[in-house]
């Protein structure tokens, strides 16, 4: 040896064989010519194969809570109304009439309808109507604000019945039948009104302070003549049974007649038709068809084509005297009546400017009343209203 050289041997080569000495903070083998630091950590080689399990994993889980909110958002009932267009029916095929002649006609009085959720919609409904430009998406309170669904349906099945029996009224005292009212049944009490605890649901007031309803053309307007604070004697039939029963009357809360008198009651008059009326809608509610009503009955009671051999769309309520009222979801009844081919639709004259906005082509004409509905019609090709022989009461 060299005495320049340092002390030891020059490992040239593989590593001799024998025990290998390792750091014993690091795990795993030693690799060949590796140099050991005492006291530092070396970490694990990464295998390729654990990062692609790593990766299939995060995949999986994320997959996972994709298809978990997925079917929870099936189920998940959000509290809106969906309100879409509904069908669009000729009113001939729900309208029977005895005890008159009858004419038949090619045209058509179409009346419409709009579908109104009768569940909350999950989530997936709830996106489809706010996608879709012919629905309407609307908070819950919006639509019932003081009744539940099951509430609003008995009302609107009430509002129904009422159309029709006006409907039938209107048009047959507009051809000459004399349309005498027979009583006026209770349909509807305000809670905390005068009526409640006094008067009934399907009471059959028949006489107002001695006065036979037959000689009370409006028995509302009777009741506000008086003074609020006033009381009114019904005379009414409940089950078989005559009453006499007082009602005191308050001032009313709001709307046209706030302030002047009354009970709290809605009621709707029954009327001795000499010419028997039968409409029927099936689960149809609401009181939006009256016009369309009207309409097909004078039709049909007379021999001129009122709608001009065409399918005419109609909407609007009727009243007594053959004023037309609002009805609402005009967007989605305009939507029924495009798909249904109708090339002239009827509006009461405050909503016209919104069905013309989904009209699509079709032409829109706002009416007032009855008489304005038959010029219109007369205006686009059909017959003007035929007197009809009415026989002598």
């Amino acid at each position: 040896m060299h005495p320049s050289e340092p002390p030891g041997p020059t490992t040239t080569g593989p590593a001799t064989t024998g025990p290998t000495t390792t750091d014993p903070t690091t795990t795993g083998p030693a690799t060949s010519g590796a140099t050991t630091t005492p006291g530092a950590t070396t970490p694990p080689p990464v295998e390729p194969g654990r990062r692609r399990r790593w990766w299939r994993y995060a995949f999986g889980t994320v997959a996972g809570l994709v298809v978990v909110v997925a079917v929870a958002a099936a189920f998940v009932r959000l509290p809106y109304v969906l309100i879409s267009p509904g069908t669009a029916t000729p009113v001939e095929d729900v309208v029977q009439i005895e005890g008159a002649t009858t004419y038949e006609h090619d045209g058509s009085v179409l009346f419409l309808t709009v579908n109104v959720s009768s569940e909350r919609p999950n989530v997936y409904g709830a996106l489809g109507g706010w996608l879709d430009d012919d629905v309407d998406v609307l908070p819950e309170e919006d639509v019932f604000p003081d009744r539940n669904r099951e509430e609003e349906r008995e009302r609107n099945r009430v509002a129904m019945t009422a159309s029709q029996v006006t409907a039938t009224k209107v048009a047959l005292e507009r051809l000459g039948y004399p349309v005498p009212v027979e009583q006026y049944v209770v349909f509807g009490i305000e809670p905390d009104s005068p009526a409640e605890g006094v008067l009934e649901l399907g009471d059959e007031i028949t006489a107002v302070d001695g006065v036979a309803v037959t000689m009370v053309p409006d028995l509302g307007a009777t009741v506000r003549t008086r003074e609020p604070g006033e009381p009114v004697v019904f005379d009414v039939t409940r089950d078989d049974e005559s009453l006499t029963l007082t009602v005191p009357t308050r001032p009313t809360p709001d709307g046209p007649t706030e302030g002047q008198a009354q009970v709290g009651i809605y009621s709707s008059p029954e009327y001795h038709f000499p010419v028997d009326v039968t409409i029927d809608t099936g689960d149809v509610g609401g009181p939006s068809a009256g016009l369309a009503f009207t309409l097909t009955i004078l039709e049909e009671l007379s021999p001129g084509g009122l709608t001009g051999d065409q399918e005419v769309a109609v909407t609007g309520t009727i009243e007594d005297d053959g004023a037309v009222g609002e009805v609402g979801g005009v967007e989605q009844k305009a939507a029924a009546a495009r798909r249904a081919g109708a090339r002239l639709f009827l509006v009461p004259e405050p909503e016209a400017a919104e069905a013309r906005r989904y009209a699509d082509g079709m032409k829109v004409v706002a009416v007032n009343d009855l008489d304005e509905a038959l010029a219109a019609l007369e205006r686009n090709g059909g017959d003007p209203l035929v007197p009809v022989d009415v026989p002598a009461a």
